[in-house]
């Protein structure tokens, strides 16, 4: 597998940026009351999460290492394809809570409720995608290295 030095520079800073970016939102997800305290910087905080995401998702697929993990087993084509259709489908949803939050009043218990069950089922569902990533990553250096002959 061929590392491109730009791309893992790039995908280096994205993390970077990426928890930071959980580091401060999770805190304020903790309780009601600190969701409520902290939401104006919520707001901001989930749209920088969504433009930062984008950005990733671009990353991932303008460097193609999905490409690389299939030429080197393509055994691995079906998830890699499942993993890089997510990327839209986990960027609607964090479009789709960043845009949430505006319409939702932060003096409602309900709303805060909503908008907390609706961030933690996103942060669930994105650490699996990057976890699977991860595991593709992996399983592509194996049978590139010849681990297991």
């Amino acid at each position: 597998m061929t590392v491109n030095a730009a791309f893992l520079r790039e995908i280096k800073d994205d993390n970077r940026q990426l928890k930071s970016l959980w580091d401060r939102l999770i805190p304020m997800f903790s309780h009601p009351e600190t969701t409520k305290n902290h939401w104006p910087e919520l707001i901001a905080g989930l749209a920088e999460l969504r433009d930062q995401l984008a950005i990733h998702f671009s990353l991932e697929e303008a460097y193609g290492y999905f490409d690389d993990a299939v030429d080197i087993a393509p055994h691995l084509s079906l998830t890699a394809e499942t993993l890089r259709s997510q990327h839209s489908t986990l960027f609607s949803q964090i479009r789709d809570l960043a845009d949430l939050i505006l319409e939702l009043n932060c003096e409602a218990v309900e709303h805060i409720n909503k908008l907390t069950r609706r961030f933690k089922a996103f942060k669930t569902s994105f650490e699996s995608h990057e976890e699977s990533e991860l595991k593709l990553i992996l399983a592509s250096f194996d049978d590139d290295l010849g681990v297991g002959d």
